[in-house]
């Protein structure tokens, strides 16, 4: 059985390029026929390209596979699916999360309308947070801090956050900070260190969906709404409130538009 190249790049859907390229790897050899050069490939690389393929849908890399055709034992080839199978246990762990997320954000859009500028009663979570004085200082110190830089390619598990302090809910000024923060759960996920965070215990909490439009925050109608309802039930703000981001999108009207939660963390007597 031999193949041209066009009609095995469209079996496998794979490029023209991505064959050459696995030719030049050394991983497939076809002949070549006629004063053009054809490449035409026989049963031994079309079998060798359909494992190639199982092989990255399930997550190796392509040199992994060059070293699986190079020369390699048993005990090294289950070595390496064992670190694979690790592997893609904690990206389907990391993809979990970041679903939970993406259904946070759906609830979000369908129920909009009746939870926006609503207080409510919520169990949160016990978050971690970065927190600085202004957005400018924050953009300045995260180059120095390779740590802190890498939670910024963990978006949606670390999330952007405005922290107000908790007097700002009896009539103090509002003191507003910026920082950024991940919830327990996804720090679990991330592998993060805890020590150098500070901790927000809101597993008691308070809760508002509010929506921001290019960027005008509300915050005193916001303040006022969370007050009284803490106030009419009685309950205690144990920590600085602070934001959750949800969606960000441009509607129609070229207006930004972004939702997003403010949240009070309350004493755990609380009910």
């Amino acid at each position: 059985m031999r193949i041209m190249i066009g009609t095995l790049s469209k079996a496998f859907d794979l490029s023209d390029e991505a064959l050459r390229f696995y030719e030049k790897k050394g991983l497939v050899r076809p002949k070549r026929e006629g004063e053009t050069g054809y490449r035409v490939y026989e049963r031994v690389d079309i079998q060798r390209i359909g494992n190639i393929k199982r092989m990255k849908n399930q997550g190796f890399t392509l040199e992994e596979i060059n070293s699986v055709y190079t020369g390699m034992s048993e005990a090294q080839l289950r070595a390496l699916y064992h670190r694979k199978a690790a592997e893609m246990c904690r990206n389907i762990v990391y993809s979990q999360h970041v679903f939970e997320h993406m259904q946070e954000a759906l609830n979000v859009l369908q129920c909009a309308s009746e939870l926006i500028n609503v207080p409510q009663s919520v169990s949160y979570d016990t978050v971690y947070a970065l927190e600085y004085s202004s957005i400018e200082e924050m953009w300045e110190r995260l180059p120095c801090d390779p740590q802190r830089k890498d939670l910024l390619r963990q978006i949606p598990l670390v999330s952007y956050t405005t922290f107000i302090n908790k007097e700002a809910l009896f009539g103090a000024p509002p003191v507003v900070r910026k920082g950024l923060f991940i919830s327990d759960r996804d720090a679990d996920v991330l592998g993060i260190d805890r020590s150098l965070f500070r901790c927000i215990d809101a597993h008691r909490a308070v809760s508002c969906l509010f929506r921001l439009e290019n960027g005008a925050f509300p915050i005193e109608s916001l303040l006022k709404r969370l007050s009284a309802f803490c106030q009419e039930r009685s309950l205690t703000p144990a920590d600085d409130i602070f934001t959750v981001q949800l969606v960000n999108f441009v509607d129609p009207d070229s207006r930004a538009v972004h939702y997003a939660r403010m949240v009070v963390p309350l004493a755990q007597h609380a009910v």
